[in-house]
């Protein structure tokens, strides 16, 4: 009884110990199964976002060529256009000269060309004008680009930087998971027998103890019985002994 008793309690303090080791166990797989989700939806978003991000800076870079390829046609057509200016400026000029120092029909023939070259110089003005105004735009769309470009490359420079810790972050969770794990496991078992060995320890205690709960009640009702015979007895033996006493008081 005494050593059943030692080994319950034994038995108990042994749940508890590895109870506790069992809880902490649990707790760190959970911690690490949590930093391995953690790390593996960080690097998911990250693809998603670099990918995010290539999509935005190849087309920023396709708006890029197309603009400074524009501002290049633009600057030839106004190469051109000024060429073009120069050329009528000289035309305009001749013209002048022959209006002022030709015969009455050259002097005619001068006014109707500078009447034309003047028309000419003034479309190419408003060309000139129109150009500069698309290439003043195109340069300012160029630069927000670039910047824009700067700016997305320099966030994709920063994802690079933070895919190295993730991956190392997962690497070592995966690792912790593999040793821990099976540690779990081990503790769950361990506590599972430790939990059955302890009731059935428990169950046969309170068998043991029932059984002697009863032997003593049985042992109090036999004294009792015995008790109240040998009371009884001795009753009937006063009675006997006052009656003898009585019948020779009478036979006197």
């Amino acid at each position: 009884m005494v050593s059943l008793e030692a080994l319950t309690k034994s038995y108990k303090i042994k749940k508890i110990e590895i109870a506790k080791l069992r809880r902490k166990g649990e707790n760190a797989l959970k911690e690490v199964i949590s930093k391995k989700r953690r790390s593996s939806s960080g690097l998911s978003s990250l693809a998603r976002k670099n990918e995010f991000l290539g999509r935005q800076i190849g087309h920023v870079a396709q708006l890029l060529n197309q603009h400074m390829a524009q501002k290049e046609s633009i600057s030839r057509l106004k190469i051109a256009a000024e060429e073009r200016l120069r050329h009528e400026q000289d035309a305009q000029d001749s013209a002048k000269q022959q209006s002022e120092y030709g015969g009455p029909e050259e002097k005619a023939s001068a006014q109707e060309r500078l009447k034309f070259i003047g028309e000419k110089i003034v479309e190419l003005h408003a060309q000139l004008k129109d150009r500069e105004l698309t290439e003043a735009r195109l340069v300012k769309q160029i630069e927000d680009l670039q910047k824009e470009k700067a700016k997305l490359d320099s966030q994709l420079r920063k994802q690079a930087h933070i895919k190295p810790g993730l991956l190392e972050q997962l690497k070592s969770s995966e690792k912790a998971e593999l040793i821990l794990r099976p540690r779990v496991q081990s503790l769950i078992k361990r506590d599972v027998q430790t939990t059955k060995m302890l009731q059935s320890l428990e169950k046969r205690l309170k068998e043991i103890v029932s059984r002697r709960r009863k032997t003593r009640a049985k042992t109090r009702t036999k004294k009792a019985t015995r008790k109240k015979v040998v009371k009884t007895a001795k009753r009937k033996i006063t009675k006997r002994k006052a009656k003898a006493r009585r019948s020779k008081s009478k036979l006197r």
